[in-house]
């Protein structure tokens, strides 16, 4: 109850001016690498910017609402950049959407709650927005950060199932076939009246792991003719556990993937495998060099994901 007066007492007063970007945090009980996020965000000049952080919380059960109190303590009433609300509806894509329903900047970027952010990632995000006031939507680039040892099987062919993204150095437009990931990503607020919002049937909810929603959602900007950019200044880095380093791991994720491209489907088996074999055959062709340099388990774990994928679409069409 002090938690919730504490939010109501502050919400008036956390900024002076309308904030020019919302940097939005969906969280559901990870509220150690919450804290470890909001820490890596101290120093960004929240404060001196014109931005707000809100967070969202998704009916977390663990500290998640004492580790942000703590953090909003720790910038005075009068310009605390931070805000808390609840989702009640479980899921990510239900928090994303709550997300943009309550933010008060123009322009929304979605951070996940367990990346460490680099110096620059805020201000470079404030900068493109303000240069570029025409932008809709852009991606931000993601290195992986391994809180464990990284498993032999790891290929860098799979490092995107843990968020790396690095399109380059360079600002541009996204290539066909490329989108943002859901970890550092931006859209202009007025974008959402041309375009609906995260489909509330992908994504993860709990401890189930679809997935798609972003590139739902960005297929969707795309048939709307909106271009996407990609800004490699607004880097960060995506924590990875030790849990999401094994082999269980990485199937669940694999068969929630198999699982989203069936939710999404309108088309016959005939049409997925038609998508599907050319990422058959190239994870074929990758297995052989890797078995033949004598990393066989790196081989073997491409066809166990092509493998889970396509379990989890069929799964998903019964």
């Amino acid at each position: 109850m002090y938690f919730q007066a504490f939010n109501e007492r502050t919400s008036t007063n956390i900024m002076t001016q309308r904030p020019k970007v919302s940097f939005i945090i969906c969280t559901y009980n990870r509220a150690d690498y919450l804290d470890d996020t909001l820490y890596s965000l101290q120093d960004q000049h929240l404060v001196d910017l014109q931005v707000e952080l809100l967070i969202v919380d998704n009916n977390s059960t663990d500290e998640t609402p004492r580790v942000v109190h703590r953090h909003q303590e720790s910038y005075s009433k009068d310009h605390n950049p931070i805000r808390y609300i609840k989702e009640p509806n479980q899921g990510l894509s239900h928090a994303r959407n709550r997300g943009i329903k309550e933010a008060k900047a123009p322009f929304l970027v979605f951070l996940d709650d367990d990346i460490r952010a680099t110096g620059s990632l805020i201000s470079a995000w404030y900068s493109f927005v303000s240069e570029h006031p025409q932008a809709m939507a852009a991606g931000g680039k993601i290195h992986v950060q391994f809180d464990a040892s990284r498993p032999r099987w790891m290929s860098h062919f799979l490092l995107p199932l843990l968020g790396h993204h690095d399109l380059g150095n360079s600002l541009r437009k996204y290539p066909a076939g490329k989108y943002p990931f859901g970890g550092n990503m931006g859209f202009r607020k007025a974008l959402f009246n041309r375009v609906s919002p995260f489909n509330t049937n992908l994504g993860r909810k709990g401890r189930q792991l679809k997935a798609s929603e972003e590139k739902e959602l960005f297929e969707r900007i795309r048939d709307k003719d909106i271009t996407v950019y990609y800004l490699p200044e607004a880097m960060l880095y995506h924590r990875v556990d030790e849990q999401r380093l094994t082999e269980e791991y990485i199937k669940r994720q694999a068969l929630g993937l198999g699982q989203s491209m069936a939710l999404q489907a309108q088309s016959s088996r005939m049409t997925y495998w038609m998508r599907e074999l050319p990422k058959w055959g190239a994870s074929l062709l990758l297995f052989f060099p890797y078995a033949l340099s004598l990393q066989p388990a790196k081989a073997v774990m491409l066809l166990k994901f092509r493998k889970w994928i396509a379990e989890g679409y069929f799964s998903g069409q019964s």
